[in-house]
């Protein structure tokens, strides 16, 4: 089947180009101009016409795929979605061809052999033998042998109460955070609390602010919702609060998601100043803020641990969302995680939640509530936060080897990701391609971009699924392909100083 002809698209500086491109789609897709089961311009091919990197239209592609606009099939393209031919193979579909990740769907059409036993220093998903399948296994039978059928049922949409309020319970003993069920919501996940704060305050035309870079699947809803985003820079305090105030004063954003805490991609934390100041600028003009809590509870520096924003929020005017998921912590099937709404929102927020899905699985919240109250918790976390230390200094220890060749990065107190600068001339696309030709996964930069900033020059490193010697590995290759690619038709094999 021919794809599509490419007509030119005039460009603007209001919005990211992978989102006009969307755009620019969508209307075709809508107006049935692109009729179903049409296939959509090959990415490259799109791109070398448009003047824009293969991302950029990846990230289009991906975000008409989000709104189930466009189907994406493995070797085949780009189709839009609602054929009904005995000849489009759904069993081909896989929106994540490269990682199976919720939060890296990315580089779909790069042509790479990747080895199956390659080490995957990409992911962000902890490996499956980490998860706490017996204790789960016991609180699910408990709560079937105690709720039976009832426990099958929809529940409230702002989820079960008795998880409410022992969540309650974990976040002021653990976070310094005060709340009430009443204002508390269990949702299926991080992505799904921010797609319901984006639903219940954006517009479209409405504006949005992302630091830069960030975690693309906030980028991805706030599209979603046809609002425009405010790309701020981050710096070693947070997000620089001048240029913030700036795009907070020219174009009043209602809107605004950071991690406060070992942030997504760059592992870094924001200073207590640095929180203090957007406080204050949420305060001034009236914007809210998103505070994904994404692993504030693997902090391994033995300083003085600054508040998270929620527990510095004024009760009197409160400015932020907090969400934390529990996917990345015990069980990424899990899918669930909860929202704390401010009160002039939280009707708001309640109703997103209900036109989103209902409520979350009664069955999970329940057994999980079980969990939550046995300890089990406590228990995993512990685990947890012991197994990602000791490969975050072994991490630490092993990336020498890229150092001795001009990596540069800023060693985080935390977390599961290191964000590296590399040597000036190599291409993180390059890099990412050759690697995982040879055998090990990074995640390009680009791929959490907002604004103009390309970040060809970073990759990020996580140590979510691979073990201490595959990490090991896993760097040394790196530096190998490094060293290959800085010096071509030399004889150099790079030898890491661990190995």
């Amino acid at each position: 089947m021919e794809s599509l002809d490419i007509v030119p698209i005039q460009f603007t500086d209001i919005s990211p180009r992978y989102q006009q491109i969307a755009e620019y789609y969508e209307d075709l897709l809508v107006s049935g101009t692109i009729a179903p089961g049409e296939k959509l311009p090959a990415i490259r091919r799109l791109a070398a016409v448009l003047q824009v990197n293969s991302v950029t239209v990846v990230k289009a592609y991906d975000l008409l795929a989000h709104k189930q606009l466009v189907i994406k099939t493995r070797g085949s393209g780009v189709f839009a979605a609602g054929r009904k031919d005995a000849d489009f193979d759904r069993s081909h579909f896989n929106s994540d061809e490269l990682f199976r990740d919720d939060e890296i769907q990315l580089i779909h059409g790069t042509e790479i052999d990747i080895p199956a036993e390659a080490i995957n220093l990409a992911t962000a998903t902890p490996s499956s033998d980490l998860f706490p399948v017996s204790h789960f296994r016991k609180a699910l039978n408990e709560v079937l042998d105690r709720d039976g059928a009832e426990a099958l049922g929809y529940d409230e949409s702002s989820g079960y109460y008795p998880l409410r309020e022992t969540v309650c319970t974990l976040l002021a003993d653990s976070y310094g955070i005060a709340a009430s069920a009443e204002h508390l919501q269990i949702i299926s996940g991080a992505q799904q609390g921010i797609d319901i704060a984006a639903k219940a305050l954006l517009s479209p035309k409405d504006w949005a602010v992302l630091e830069d870079p960030t975690y693309p699947g906030a980028a991805a809803v706030f599209a979603s919702r046809g609002a425009g985003t405010l790309s701020v820079f981050l710096n070693r305090e947070g997000i620089d609060l001048v240029q913030l105030e700036a795009a907070v004063k020219r174009h009043r954003p209602k809107l605004m998601y950071c991690m406060s805490d070992f942030q997504n991609p760059t592992a870094g934390s924001c200073s207590a100043s640095c929180r203090t100041g957007l406080l204050d600028i949420a305060r001034t003009y009236g914007m809210y803020i998103i505070e994904d809590d994404y692993v504030s509870d693997l902090r391994f520096s033995q300083s003085r641990t600054v508040p998270l924003l929620k527990a510095l929020d004024r009760p009197e005017d409160p400015r932020v969302i907090y969400i934390k998921s529990f996917s990345k912590l015990i069980m990424p099937g899990l899918r669930i995680g909860f929202l704390l709404s401010p009160a002039p929102i939280l009707r708001k927020m309640l109703q997103a939640k209900h036109m989103t899905d209902i409520s979350s699985s009664g069955l999970l919240q329940r057994a999980f509530e079980l969990y939550l109250r046995s300890g089990a918790w406590e228990e995993h976390l512990a685990y947890r936060r012991k197994l990602y230390e000791s490969r975050f200094r072994v991490c630490l220890d092993a990336l020498s080897s890229l150092e001795s060749l001009g990596f540069r990065f800023t060693p985080p107190e935390g977390g599961v990701h290191f964000w590296l600068t590399l040597p000036e001339g190599l291409s993180a696309r390059a890099l990412f391609r050759k690697a995982a030709a040879g055998g090990v996964l990074c995640t390009p930069g680009n791929v959490f971009r907002t604004g103009n900033r390309d970040y060809d020059d970073h990759i990020r490193i996580s140590t979510a699924a691979a073990g201490e010697e595959d990490i090991r590995r896993g760097i040394h290759l790196l530096a190998e392909t490094a060293a290959s690619m800085m010096h071509p038709g030399s004889d150099i094999h790079h030898r890491s100083p661990i190995l």
